[in-house]
């Protein structure tokens, strides 16, 4: 059949089947006939909407064409419906069983860090970028610098553009900076942008000949100190180019990767999508899309030219995932361990704008894990165990932590920051009437528009407490608003 005349390599081999077909004559001596109902073929383009994942009793998956109700055997997906097709092979021919999950996941046929010396563990590259305002910075390099990884095994490039974070960048490396194998720095640079930096830290990857690109944007808060070991275990045993580690905003649905795209290019939640976020499903998944967190092995590297300006219309991430699609590189999220969550930053801009000396303080709703590792006294959640008895300095006064001292620290100075305090008399055109009783020097909380956050605190860290120790008291109004 396929030689029935010559085809160039750029020919339309479909319309080259089709005009066999026409001819009666061929197609009664192949004996060709159309597979009308799917049962053996499947093209995907154009009828996705027909095709479902379907599971059976044993949990295999198969495709199910709901429009003739069969199982095709053989899926082909060209142009946009590759990335549907991706999808479905993410489970169908035993990839993944809805009884016992991911078949080749924790398989370690090629390495297996646990058995290594830490010199023989792999060069890595690490490059962060901090190219917006982000909240606890600090937090997200510390947790980084304690990742189980031995820092002469990697290189360090740090990006970042943004004057509020250029101390903790450099307080940072002054712990750290000598521990790694090599290090370069763009601290507070403007004239550089994030797009260029990105592409610097391809280079500098291989100028090292480094076996693993390892990229962390300043929102990335990894919580799991395997991370990194298991990323390259699971890149190099399952031989994926370009893998991420699962990364979600805490009790949101906003994550590190898309499931699907929509025809414009952008989001779109895919039939699994919060099967995955939500771990009920478990394994390494193929998506469009991943951002934030990504491990890259040297192989994809030296594919890598310029994706990060592939498509300037883009962001960065957007234009090196699009690149990927594209030329055929496949990108892996990997949710089989929790790995640590998404530090939200979509309204910090706005806080640092404000000129706030200190502006983690305002972050007590939008990221109040953070927010309580820095604020909340480290032995405030014992109080609160049953069997824990409060102390008494005296009968019904009682005594306990509550804040961190950093929380005193930068309350204070915060304050001093603003520095419009009262001037201790009776006037006091902050208040109704103007008149204050018990004159002090102090600053409101709302005058520094801290009100509602303290008003929160007050009520989820001091209420408990108060209703522990004083049973049957109930009382949610905050009267103490000043320092």
């Amino acid at each position: 059949m396929i030689n029935i005349k010559p085809v160039a390599d750029d020919d339309d081999d479909q319309l080259y089947y089709t005009m066999i077909y026409l001819d009666a004559k061929l197609r009664n001596e192949l004996k060709i006939g159309l597979d009308t109902m799917s049962r053996i073929f499947q093209n995907l383009n154009g009828v996705t909407d027909d095709i479902e994942l379907q599971f059976q009793d044993d949990g295999e998956a198969l495709a199910y064409n709901a429009a003739y109700n069969t199982h095709p055997a053989i899926l082909h997906g060209n142009g946009p419906s590759k990335i549907y097709l991706n999808y479905l092979a993410n489970y169908v021919s035993g990839r993944w069983s809805s009884t016992t999950g991911c078949s080749f996941c924790g398989k370690k046929p090629k390495l297996d860090l646990t058995s290594k010396k830490e010199e023989e563990f792999p060069l890595v590259a690490v490059s962060i970028f901090i190219a917006k305002p982000i909240p606890f910075i600090e937090e997200m390099l510390e947790a980084f610098a304690q990742l189980d990884y031995p820092k002469q095994k990697i290189v360090l490039f740090i990006y970042n553009s943004q004057r509020f974070s250029i101390k903790t960048i450099m307080d940072f490396l002054a712990k750290y900076g000598s521990k790694y194998h090599s290090k370069k720095i763009i601290n507070g640079v403007s004239e550089i942008g994030d797009r260029e930096a990105r592409q610097e830290a391809l280079t500098f990857a291989s100028r090292f000949n480094a076996e693993f690109l390892f990229i962390l944007d300043g929102d990335a808060m990894l919580t799991n100190a395997k991370t990194l070991q298991h990323l390259i275990e699971a890149s190099t045993n399952y031989d994926l180019g370009i893998v991420a580690p699962l990364l979600g905003q805490p009790n949101k649905m906003f994550t590190n990767f898309w499931g699907a795209l929509a025809p414009n290019g952008y989001y779109a939640r895919s039939e699994d999508y919060l099967a995955i976020v939500q771990q009920k499903r478990k394994g390494i998944w193929n998506v469009p899309f991943i951002t934030t967190a990504m491990l890259i092995n040297k192989e994809k590297m030296k594919e890598m030219k310029t994706p990060y300006f592939y498509d300037k219309t883009l962001d960065p991430d957007m234009s090196f995932c699009k690149w990927a699609r594209d030329h055929g590189h496949f990108m892996y999220v990997d949710n089989q361990d929790y790995h640590g969550f998404l530090i939200v930053s979509e309204e910090f801009a706005e806080i640092v704008h404000t000129g706030k000396a200190h502006p983690e303080m305002w972050e007590i709703f939008e990221n109040r894990e953070l927010w309580e590792q820095r604020y909340v006294h480290p032995e405030y959640s014992k109080q609160l165990e049953e069997d824990y008895e409060i102390e008494q300095a005296c009968p019904d006064v009682y005594d306990y932590p509550l804040m961190s001292e950093r929380f005193t620290k930068d309350m204070i100075d915060e304050m001093e920051h603003y520095g419009r305090w009262s001037d201790g008399s009776n006037k006091d055109d902050r208040l109704a009437g103007g008149y204050e009783n018990v004159p002090t020097r102090d600053i409101h909380m709302n005058q520094i528009g801290f009100e509602r956050q303290w008003l929160y605190f007050l009520d989820e860290y001091v209420r408990p407490l108060q209703e522990k120790v004083f049973l049957g008291y109930y009382h949610r109004v905050g009267t103490y608003l000043f320092l």
